[in-house]
């Protein structure tokens, strides 16, 4: 294995050390560290196998070098002996002698100083792991939940084919043997036709015999009248079975399946060798919606238009989302401005708001605003410059709304630029809708 110390006795140079004494500054195999022990009882002994830091000793663990680690290398963070300062370069020698390079007891206060740093470091985030592990086994819970839903939702798919598949495949099996059955013949007659023979025989004797005895006794004439009967109806039965023998004879069996070349099915196992595809970012999607109806504008375009109608020019024309924002992705729609925006006046709010969103903006929204030529940022109780985009929005500007419902984190694009997060503290747990407010009267917007 790598790193693996050998016994420092030259007689076991060949053996992995176990253990290593600080005080005798040796690495001891299994046998060394038994007399050890029995010599040293009271030297303080690592075990090698269960210690995962490497063993620190004051002497310079490079190949070659036995000088002790008196010097510290600020450009590697790393303490040296002298062979590593020499500038002969041999041997592993010279490895810093271009570096900036001071004793140990020059660096005693700032790495104390560093130390403490780092312990308020560890204290404070000692406070912080717990909840960063609970976000992240909530985290992998979801991630787990998603994955197993998508297999239900692969499997039932592909389950629900194999089914249609199985039905279409009995369908046609089924017609298949009713077509055959109505257009040809069953087995049974051939069954019947083999016996024929057979019924000839039997009754071309029976009636030699009745034609003997016919005259011979008048008494018994009802029964002969019966056998004559029964002869004629089994000449009936043969005579049918014959002619239906010999239609069936006359008959070509033309019967096909389509498609019948292994060709002409290619294309159809193709697309069914490339059915589904599995994405990364299945938590981050396009969210669809339509909008709703409401007052002071109209909804056309199958919902994906609304224009201000009524109302003049002030915040009265609120449109809202027909579905709520998922609070366990990362949401993502576009809205296309489709009207020039006025220099003098605030025209377009887009973004997020509750499902009752009345247009009090101050209060209710978090939106991507335009006014003059400035670009806003509108969050709850109060407006911010997005220093991120400067100009104000204009006509066929595409303003995609992106929104981390885990994190509480809302982002704008324009025109495919995303200008980064423009608030952070969304509410996970409250129902938000996509929300639009138009101030100009005949001003409309489009979901993209």
């Amino acid at each position: 294995m790598e790193n693996q110390k050998k016994c420092s006795n030259k007689k076991h140079s060949e053996i992995i050390a176990i253990n290593y004494c600080p005080e005798c500054k040796i690495y001891l195999c299994n046998k060394c560290s038994n007399n050890h022990s029995d010599l040293l009882e009271n030297h303080l002994i690592y075990n090698l196998e269960k210690n995962s830091e490497e063993i620190f000793t004051d002497i310079c663990n490079e190949p070659e070098h036995k000088d002790k680690l008196l010097f510290y290398c600020k450009d590697h963070n790393k303490l040296c002996c002298a062979a590593c300062l020499s500038k002969i370069k041999f041997k592993g020698n010279g490895e810093h002698f271009n570096c900036n390079v001071c004793l140990i007891e020059e660096i005693k206060d700032e790495k104390k100083n560093k130390l403490n740093e780092n312990i308020k470091y560890l204290e404070d985030f000692s406070e912080k792991i717990d909840n960063l592990i609970n976000e992240l086994k909530s985290l992998f819970k979801k991630i787990n939940e998603s994955k197993e839903e998508l297999k239900l939702k692969i499997s039932n798919l592909f389950t629900k084919i194999r089914n249609t598949i199985n039905e279409r495949e009995d369908e046609l099996l089924l017609e298949l043997e009713i077509i055959y059955d109505k257009t040809f013949f069953k087995e049974e007659l051939i069954k019947n036709g083999e016996k024929i023979p057979n019924q000839i025989k039997i009754y071309k004797e029976k009636g030699k015999k009745l034609i003997k005895e016919w005259d011979e006794d008048n008494n018994k004439l009802n029964y002969k009248i019966n056998d004559c009967i029964n002869i004629e109806n089994n000449i009936k039965n043969i005579v049918e079975i014959n002619e239906s023998i010999n239609k069936c004879k006359s008959k070509k069996v033309d019967i096909h399946f389509y498609p019948e070349e292994e060709v002409q099915i290619s294309e159809f196992l193709e697309k069914i060798k490339k059915f589904g595809e599995i994405k990364e970012g299945e938590l981050e999607y396009k969210f669809k919606f339509k909008f709703k109806s409401g007052n002071n504008y109209n909804v056309t375009n199958n919902g994906l238009l609304a224009t201000k109608n009524q109302g003049g020019n002030d915040w009265n024309c609120v449109i809202i989302g027909d579905k709520e924002i998922p609070r366990d992705k990362i949401s993502k729609w576009k809205i296309k401005i489709n009207t020039n925006v006025k220099e003098s006046c605030w025209d377009f709010y887009i973004g997020i708001g509750p499902g009752n969103f009345t247009g009090y903006l101050y209060t209710e929204c978090w939106s991507l605003c335009s006014n003059c030529s400035t670009v806003y940022i509108q969050m709850k109780e109060k407006a911010t410059v997005y220093n991120n985009h400067k100009e104000t929005l204009k006509k066929d500007d595409i303003i995609e709304v992106i929104v981390d419902r885990k994190l509480g984190n809302l982002s704008f694009s324009v025109n495919d630029i995303n200008y980064g997060i423009a608030c952070s503290n969304i509410p996970k747990e409250e129902a938000l809708y996509p929300t639009i407010v138009i101030y100009e009267q005949n001003h409309s917007v489009e979901i993209v």
